[in-house]
């Protein structure tokens, strides 16, 4: 069984009208909707936005579940210079770079005691984004997300995520969802749709590209589905 998170309603909305033979439960407070995608077990859930209720729903899924992959979708906002809205990032490893240890001697993003910043993707659940990207001629990039309790609409902040962490965007949730998986050794992906430049213009961008952003994530994970044997 594959779970499938999304922060928002808006974000899960299409894959759960995709979805057959589908059971509510509810655990948590948090609503999981078990179904089947092309015939493929699935159970989908709104988390809620940020990293705390993200983790929370990732364990859940592992532990009450059994999923045996999870894939977290949403929108986010760009900090590479070359992404446009509406683009697709395909993680390839995700950072909390809002960690910051340094004054114990620990780098920017590393979290203490554990020895580790970047929650890397798996690789089966990558190929299977990129060739769904590909069959609906979606225009991605596969490369690292950066995640912090935190709405960027901040030149200085885009900036300082591309220079120390090489994160093409930035959102709330994935590496949470990240490091829970890792630590449980559960195979995860992000896709992010590009909404927003993360800059001054946030709230205007953000209302205006959120629907349309949406349905291009949405669309990759329902591709992966259909495409994955």
């Amino acid at each position: 069984m594959i779970g499938i998170i999304a922060a928002m309603d808006s974000e899960m909305r299409d894959i759960k009208a995709a979805m057959e033979d589908c059971i509510k439960i509810t655990h948590a407070g948090m609503t999981f909707f078990k179904g089947k995608l092309n015939q493929k077990e699935v159970v989908t859930v709104k988390s809620g936005i940020g990293k705390v209720n993200a983790a929370m729903c990732a364990q859940i899924l592992i532990d009450i579940f059994k999923v045996k992959a999870i894939i977290h979708v949403g929108v986010a906002g760009a900090v590479h210079p070359d992404l446009e809205i509406g683009d697709i990032v395909i993680s390839e490893d995700s950072c909390q770079y809002d960690m910051d240890a340094r004054a114990f001697g620990h780098p920017l993003g590393e979290i203490p005691n554990m020895d580790i910043t970047f929650f890397k993707a798996d690789q089966t659940l990558i190929k299977l984004a990129e060739e769904a990207a590909q069959r609906i001629k979606a225009p991605y990039r596969i490369g690292r997300i950066a995640t912090a309790d935190l709405g960027v609409d901040s030149r200085e902040i885009k900036e300082k995520v591309l220079a120390e962490f090489n994160g093409l965007c930035v959102e709330m949730e994935g590496a949470a969802v990240g490091q829970v998986a890792v630590l449980n050794q559960v195979p995860y992906l992000i896709i992010r749709s590009i909404s927003d430049k993360a800059d001054d213009n946030l709230a205007d961008d953000y209302k205006n590209n959120l629907e349309a952003s949406i349905k291009n994530g949405v669309s990759i994970v329902l591709s992966m589905a259909q495409g994955a044997e």
